[in-house]
């Protein structure tokens, strides 16, 4: 039999839920910090299977039958320890290693992975010292005014990173060798075009970043007065990834479990104020959007969650899209809470006024999700009028079809039913017509579109969108419903249009949609910083034949194709990259794994809103 190395078979436990793999095979419920089924391996009818996820194993105590994941696809499948291992690794989107014996290659990637780590902790280790030292008076008076508590900061290792471009790298960064680690750890910057490398860090608070492991592998930091960005993250690197941390959850895990809740908020101040004064069952996202990683890591300890933000329109923005990723991992025994600030408060502020009792008075109090989905959605609608309700209607059905629960998502309709004062039949019927619509691309043939004038268009009339311009398209329907750039702000914002008129106008509209506090109805050409461009603007709307009635799903289909092209060239590039020597084949796993798991979000249908 074939032998995979220790640190790939680490990575893949490292990645996959095991309550998720589990899951498929047996109806788990939660009892106490652990999780218990029908054991699948012998008959039984009281539940004597244990699920232990902090441990990543399984224990049967009726048949005997234990182990990890590995051994539970063994088992329930049937199959070699190498099929399992392959069947895992692709769920956790990492390709298998080029051959199955540990080289002196691969033996050297898990000795530099172990590098790295221990170059991070003797990072923080010297940040934590510059903190205590006569140059981090700064920082002391700043944490102090804060009102930390020294327990505080000690708990979550604060530390401080001194002014100067070269506190890390004239301590750690003795020889080039050296210089490479720092900068493949996220401590150092080299521009691309040559120059002497510099600290990452300087002037800030630290606030380090652990994985579950409450290892170390990278670092937040805010500014000490002026500084820009206020608050800057370590870059992805082969230890840290934003989109699968989550802040503070290595030390709130046990609080999770034991009240049974985890309150989400969107930064490190947030969580540790509220940490100082009691409330220890928080995590925070780091500088990203909620991702379905994140939902997974929480649900696995807690069937509650209250995400907290701010009452302004980004916050109401952040908890939208958190809400859409929660719909996919809704049950019966899982339930999500929304508590908004009064504007322009955070939760420090409003703990620091109300105490930790009013704090979690408001967290009691918080808004349900279907709540929070029904005023969302009835925002601009008359509902009234028959006209205004099967609007609001066919807004929630590709919403509610992501609850893979039948009976929850029939009471969810039944719900918006009798708020709509429509029988929950009706809305159920109308939400089955909405979820099985086919999964329209940019090339699903459409009999019948309004003009921008609203004069209907003869289908003989109707060119087909197969050769038209995808990127004119796109620009078209975000010109026609500027709400496309507040829902889709993090695709559109990683596009590269080929087209470089195109791609000013689209960085023109995403930098005004920005800068408006309220939402749009129409674009403000006008504050366009080039005239030239507003023009063009005006000409693509005049001159682009609209699928008005199916908009956003002519918009997604050009997102998409514009996405998947995009993706194949930036492949085809790192291959080149890595052939020629200009990334290394650590970076190059690294950064293939991402560009694949990216992939297989834009194919997945459940990743946008109204496929």
């Amino acid at each position: 039999m074939g032998y995979y190395p220790d640190s790939f078979l680490e990575e893949i436990r490292n990645r996959i839920d095991l309550l998720e793999v589990i899951g498929r095979h047996v109806t788990l419920k939660k009892a106490g910090v652990n999780w218990q089924g029908l054991c699948p391996f012998h008959n039984e009818k009281t539940p004597s299977f244990s699920v232990h996820p902090d441990k990543g194993i399984f224990k049967c105590f009726g048949c005997g039958a234990g182990g990890d994941a590995f051994g539970f696809v063994m088992k329930i499948k049937g199959v070699e320890f190498p099929e399992a291992i392959e069947e895992l690794a692709g769920e956790a989107g990492l390709p298998l290693p080029e051959t199955r014996r540990e080289d002196p290659r691969q033996k050297k990637e898990k000795a530099e992975r172990e590098q790295l780590l221990a170059l991070v902790a003797a990072a923080r280790d010297a940040f934590q010292e510059q903190l205590q030292a006569p140059n981090g008076r700064s920082a002391r008076d700043y944490l102090q005014k804060r009102g930390l508590q020294p327990e505080t900061i000690e708990r979550f290792g604060l530390g401080f990173a001194p002014p100067g471009w070269r506190f890390l790298l004239d301590r750690f960064g003795g020889g080039e060798a050296a210089v490479n680690s720092l900068i493949r750890a996220g401590l150092a910057i080299r521009k691309e075009s040559g120059g002497k490398p510099y600290d990452r860090f300087r002037e800030r608070i630290i606030f380090p970043i652990n994985d579950l492991r409450g290892r170390c592998v990278g670092f937040g930091g805010r500014a000490l007065g002026s500084g820009e960005p206020k608050y800057l993250n370590s870059p992805e690197t082969p230890l840290y990834h934003k989109g699968e941390i989550l802040y503070g959850l290595d030390l709130a895990q046990e609080s999770i479990r034991r009240e049974n809740r985890a309150v989400v908020v969107e930064g490190y101040m947030d969580l540790i104020a509220l940490a100082d004064r009691g409330i220890t069952n928080v995590a925070a996202t780091l500088g990203t959007a909620f991702t379905l990683r994140h939902m997974q890591l929480l649900w696995r300890r807690s069937g509650r969650l209250v995400f907290c933000f701010d009452g302004d329109n980004a916050g109401r923005q952040a908890a939208w899209r958190a809400l859409e990723q929660v719909l996919d991992g809704l049950q019966a025994d899982r339930h999500a809470h929304f508590l908004f600030l009064p504007q322009g408060e955070d939760p420090d502020d409003v703990v620091s006024r109300e105490g930790a009792e009013g704090f979690k008075a408001r967290l009691d109090r918080a808004t349900p999700l279907m709540e929070f989905l029904y005023r969302y959605l009835k925002k601009d609608l008359n509902l009234e009028g028959a006209e205004g309700q099967a609007a609001l209607v066919h807004r929630a059905g590709p919403l509610l079809a992501k609850v893979a629960d039948p009976l929850l998502k029939t009471l969810f309709a039944e719900e918006l039913g009798k708020r709509l004062g429509l029988s929950g039949e009706h809305v159920v019927n109308a939400l089955g017509q909405v979820r099985r619509k086919p999964p329209p691309t940019v090339s699903t043939p459409i009999r019948r579109r309004e003009l921008p004038m609203g004069r209907p268009v003869p289908e003989k009339a109707l060119p087909g969108p197969m050769g038209r311009d995808y990127e004119k398209v796109l620009l078209a329907q975000l010109l026609r419903f500027p709400n496309f750039a507040v829902e889709y702000e993090e695709d559109l914002g990683g596009l590269v249009l080929k087209n470089r008129q195109f791609s000013a106008i689209l960085s023109e509209l995403l930098e005004l949609g920005y800068q408006m506090e309220q939402p749009l109805t129409a674009w403000p050409l006008e504050r366009f910083s080039q005239p030239v461009l507003a023009d063009l603007a005006q000409g693509i709307l005049r001159s682009e034949e609209l699928h008005l009635g199916r908009a956003e799903e002519e918009f997604i289909g050009c997102l998409r194709t514009i996405l998947k092209t995009q993706l194949k060239a930036q492949k085809q590039q790192l291959r080149e990259d890595n052939r020629l020597g200009r990334v290394d084949d650590d970076e190059f796993l690294s950064r293939n794994n991402a560009l694949c798991k990216e992939e297989r979000r834009i194919n997945d249908p459940k990743s946008w809103p109204v496929l």
